[in-house]
């Protein structure tokens, strides 16, 4: 018998920003990570019909919606997938209602890359973990 081969880790990210994308994908591109990146919260939504992905990162600021309405939408197609919120400008109500989404993860810009490998880290470790649970009570 073979070795099952791991599935590989799948990130979506959206942003309008070229830079943001070009930037993160660069540095994203180390082969551990599968990223598909769009500029648009429409873009995200018609590929999620046919990608299967693990992480939705989305800016808040999107050309077609808001990224908070973007990953609500997420949510309702795909659930489970882990969900990031980036935004320039955070009011008191912006927290309030990533809160009261559900949203995994939020990134006040700028933000690091560092800090979004971070936290993109933690949660592939937690998939990890659902897909192969500790076995040391087993005999």
């Amino acid at each position: 018998m073979g070795k099952k081969q791991a599935k590989s880790f799948q990130v979506m990210l959206i942003d309008s920003d070229k830079y943001v994308r070009e930037s993160l994908s660069t540095f994203f591109d180390n082969g551990q990570l599968r990223f598909l990146i769009f500029k648009s919260a429409s873009e995200g939504l018609n590929s999620l019909k046919y990608q299967d992905i693990d992480v939705v990162i989305a800016d808040y600021f999107l050309p077609d919606m808001d990224g908070l309405t973007f990953l609500k939408k997420v949510a309702i197609q795909k659930p489970g997938i882990a969900r990031i919120l980036m935004a320039t400008i955070v009011t008191d109500e912006l927290k309030n209602e990533i809160s009261m989404a559900g949203v995994d993860a939020f990134l006040e810009k700028p933000i690091s890359v560092e800090s979004l490998d971070h936290i993109i880290s933690e949660i592939n470790e937690k998939y990890l973990l659902k897909i192969k649970p500790e076995t040391h009570n087993e005999k």
